[in-house]
């Protein structure tokens, strides 16, 4: 192997588009952790809050962003049983996945199925994971729910709309343009509304005959999620997931109290090591059952394999402005 590598590098707090591409040396590999020859990475809206350095965690400067990664082993630390070097692999990382090679943590690091293309493979590890582990361990999603999911031609939320069909859930979804609105359709989704908050209530209790959704499942916030308070029926519950509008909520506890409403918060960074105190060990055994869960699901075709928008690495500035634009119609993926 050679000891130097390409990758894109914050080296001051700013804007995304102020990244460099740099020639870097290889880091010496540490126990419990594996090196990942990088074939394909994720880009997701939290990149620019890394970049920025308002995300909850603050990598060391300089450091390179991007958190999913699929690709092979190159190698593992002498300490790790259960990866090999030539093994097909999708990670989440805690930053450097914008790279042709990062080093993870083994406990955050997921054999792949054959059957899965490692090119549509990089959106499994924290888009999808992120998604299933909100809808059943949070939401306890139930067949024959009708679940609304906002942002729904986006990477997270077709990700939602996807495993939700595949649970058994009734989704009805929100989108902007008809574009993405048909995208979602043909993904899983019942039906398909515009974003809308001020018709959305009523649009939604015209599909809902007890009175509105039992889920709801919100990576937007915003004026969607005040609308989401009068679309959920009584007793629903309310996912939030992040802030993609920009603004975050303020919560009428009130409307709470009438209609019995539970709203959670939900942070998937928690279970791979991104919370407040390192916990990934903890969870390695359930995080692991469950990537296998959806990796087996997209394999089998039980799950369609992720849409994903392909960019090579030249084209690394144009590939994130489609994300922070909100351009694309599924997962960002950028080519190594």
């Amino acid at each position: 192997m050679a000891d130097h590598y390409q990758a894109l590098v914050c080296t001051h707090w700013g804007h995304w588009s102020e990244l460099v591409l740099q020639t870097l040396q290889r880091p010496a590999l540490l126990p419990g952790q594996v090196r990942i020859r990088v074939r394909h990475a994720g880009i997701g809206f939290a990149l620019s809050l890394f970049v920025a350095g308002t995300y909850q965690r603050r990598p060391p400067l300089p450091f390179t962003p991007g958190t999913e990664v699929a690709g092979e082993i190159l190698e593992a630390a002498p300490d790790v049983a259960h990866l090999r070097p030539g093994q097909r692999v999708i990670a989440a990382l805690d930053w450097g996945a914008l790279a042709q090679e990062a080093v993870a943590s083994a406990h955050t690091v997921y054999a792949l199925p054959d059957a899965v293309p490692l090119a549509v493979a990089a959106a499994l590890p924290i888009t999808y994971a992120t998604a299933w582990s909100a809808l059943q361990w949070a939401g306890r999603l139930r067949p024959g729910d009708n679940l609304l999911v906002h942002g729904a031609s986006g990477g997270l939320g077709m990700a939602a709309v996807q495993i939700a069909s595949h649970l058994g859930a009734r989704v009805i979804a929100t989108a902007s343009t008809g574009e993405k609105r048909l995208a979602a359709l043909a993904h899983g989704a019942a039906h398909a509304l515009p974003s809308d908050p001020a018709r959305l209530a009523q649009a939604v209790k015209d599909l809902c005959p007890a009175g509105g959704v039992q889920l709801v499942f919100d990576p937007v916030g915003g004026d969607l999620f005040d609308a989401s308070l009068r679309c959920a029926a009584p007793d629903a519950r309310l996912l939030v997931i992040g802030f993609a509008s920009g603004r975050i909520p303020q919560i009428p506890a009130n409307l709470l109290l009438v209609k019995n409403l539970a709203v959670r918060g939900f942070n998937y960074g928690r279970y791979i090591g991104w919370g407040l105190t390192d916990e990934r060990a903890e969870h390695a055994g359930a995080v692991q059952d469950m990537v296998g869960q959806i990796t087996s699901a997209v394999a089998s075709g039980a799950i369609a394999p992720p849409r994903t928008r392909h960019f090579a690495l030249a084209q690394w500035l144009q590939a994130i402005d489609t994300t922070m634009s909100r351009r694309a119609v599924g997962k960002v993926i950028l080519d190594f």
